[in-house]
């Protein structure tokens, strides 16, 4: 009995940690096929998130529909949210699509730095469908 018991203990631990991480995007609301488009925002650091500002208003005039719905994380919450999204530093900004992080850029970088992976994904993705 009591080996019986030991072995549902296990395939209960076994089995919620499996789903920890898909319970975690849908937390963040993440679906399998849309092009969720996430900021970290780094609250000790704002000087380094100007040229962020700068990349997200020009990349938002070109794909406004995958913009659109972008979520902003800071404090607590992107720090819930860092290690599932593979964020080593912030400001960060991520693109996760299909269940996996498409695009990510960290850190202190230029505008250009940012705009050119996430122009290259999002017109490369566009493109693919269209055809």
């Amino acid at each position: 009995m009591k080996g019986l018991s030991m072995i549902l203990t296990a395939t209960f631990l076994i089995f919620t940690s499996s789903c920890s991480s898909t319970n975690k995007y849908e937390e963040l609301g993440l679906e399998y096929d849309v092009k969720q488009i996430i900021f970290f925002s780094d609250d000790a650091n704002y000087n380094y998130e100007a040229p962020y500002y700068d990349a997200i208003i020009e990349l938002k005039r070109e794909f406004p529909e995958e913009f659109k719905d972008m979520m902003v994380l800071s404090g607590n919450k992107a720090s819930k949210y860092d290690s599932l999204l593979k964020v080593e530093k912030q400001p960060a900004l991520v693109i996760f699509y299909q269940d996996k992080v498409a695009v990510k850029i960290h850190g202190f970088v230029s505008k250009d730095e940012i705009i050119k992976p996430i122009t290259d994904f999002l017109s490369k993705d566009e493109l693919a469908t269209t055809h």
